[in-house]
């Protein structure tokens, strides 16, 4: 009797009052919480992917997998100018101006070198001139993880320490290569206190995280490294000593803001008595929606420079002081899954003469089709104070191809 009691439960279920209505689900948790879903898959298929690609290099050569990972980049560029434009800006070097030229490639070799070091090898064959080209070591250095001390992993030591010759800490600009730019060319700015190629450079580079609040990131870095080929550190018999202070903030789930305070210190001249001292500021924006904006970004940057320059008079006369500002900002906005559009605004004062200046404006378009090719379409305009670059109108075309492993995204795409 009871068992038929129980049935009978169980095919009338109680009825729920008619003045209760279920609760709404609140649609932005619901979305928050099908992206995180759709995140989770998609690193369990990359796990996956990642497992079975290991399991098929293993097995069929197991001496293949002590090999570095070898990436090959190629950078074209065909520019279109209104006026004659020379190598550094200066009439007695060659003419660049309306060239067809394949400026650069790129070998990148990174590997685990054991479980306390990894080590990354970057050569560059360079063309400033259409059939001339130089090979250099752009960067070669090991990353310290870690050491098989006791009292290593304590602060204040744990730090992570790069040492060899390496892209300096001048700001994310600086640390990219010329074909993971966000444009086709470096900020006047840069161009000006550093070098057109930005500062590399060899030396020791130590990172530390230090403790901040909330979801927030900390990050300090020192670096001591040989001065010499940027404007603003001329002399190559002295170090140069820089430090960069980063303070990363997720303002929201779809807001980040990155910021780096640096301040740098160089030697002019062989005796150690013109000195340069540098500050600079270097920030990043990014907003990517959620689910309901897979394939909408916006990303705005920019870096300003201000220096305490003094260097020798090239006249022989006694030493010249100058104090130069230079900026770029600049801001993009993803239109669809690989279509990017943006524009750039530039500003500095000379280094050698704080009086004259240089302005550009550019906008460009980059299609992306994926991490392996892309291509950009750019013009730009130049005010100059120096007759050779003022009233220049450039349009550029870039085609960057990547083959080899799979190589990081740059910080400005958003996959």
């Amino acid at each position: 009797m009871v068992a038929g009691f129980m049935a009978l439960l169980l095919l009338f279920p109680q009825a729920q009052p008619a003045d209760r209505v279920p609760p709404k689900p609140d649609p932005k948790l619901q979305d928050r919480l099908e992206d995180q879903e759709d995140r989770l898959k998609e690193l369990e298929r990359k796990v996956q992917d990642l497992e079975k690609r290991q399991a098929q290099t293993t097995s069929a050569n197991p001496l293949t997998v002590l090999n570095p990972t070898l990436t090959v980049v190629g950078d074209f560029l065909w520019r279109v100018d209104d006026k004659e434009v020379y190598v550094d800006d200066d009439p007695a070097n060659d003419r660049i101006d309306d060239t067809l030229n394949f400026r650069e490639m790129e070998l990148d070799l990174r590997a685990s070198v054991d479980p306390y070091v990894d080590a990354v090898a970057i050569l560059a064959v360079e063309s400033e001139v259409p059939g001339e080209y130089s090979v250099d070591v752009e960067e070669f250095y090991a990353v310290i993880k870690s050491l098989p001390l006791p009292f290593w992993e304590t602060p204040p030591l744990g730090t992570r320490i790069k040492l060899g010759r390496f892209r300096t800490e001048w700001g994310l600009n600086n640390k990219s290569h010329l074909h993971d730019l966000p444009q086709s060319d470096r900020p006047l700015a840069i161009d000006e206190f550093l070098s057109p190629e930005g500062h590399i450079s060899n030396g020791v580079s130590a990172t530390a995280f230090l403790p901040s609040p909330g979801d927030t990131a900390l990050q300090v870095t020192g670096q001591v490294f040989q001065g010499g080929d940027i404007g603003v550190a001329q002399d190559r018999n002295h170090v140069a000593w820089l430090g960069n202070v980063n303070f990363f903030v997720p303002l929201a789930d779809e807001h980040s803001v990155n910021l780096s305070a640096i301040g740098f210190y160089g030697i002019n001249d062989p005796e150690g008595r013109d000195q340069s001292r540098v500050a600079s500021l270097d920030l990043l924006y990014k907003w990517k929606p959620l689910r309901q904006g897979e394939y909408t970004s916006f990303v705005a940057g920019g870096q300003i420079f201000y220096a305490d320059h003094e260097f020798p008079d090239p006249a022989g006369g006694p030493a010249r002081h100058t104090y130069p500002l230079g900026y770029g900002a600049w801001g993009q906005f993803q239109v669809s899954a690989r279509l990017y559009v943006g524009v750039r605004w530039d500003q500095t004062e000379f280094l050698e003469d704080d009086d004259l200046r240089e302005k550009r404006a550019t906008g460009y378009c980059t299609w992306y089709t994926s991490e392996f090719f892309r291509a950009r379409f750019s013009y730009e305009h130049t005010w100059s104070d120096d007759p050779v670059t003022d009233e220049l109108d450039t349009f550029l075309f870039e085609v960057v191809v990547v083959f080899g492993a799979h190589p990081p995204e740059p910080f400005w795409v958003n996959k």
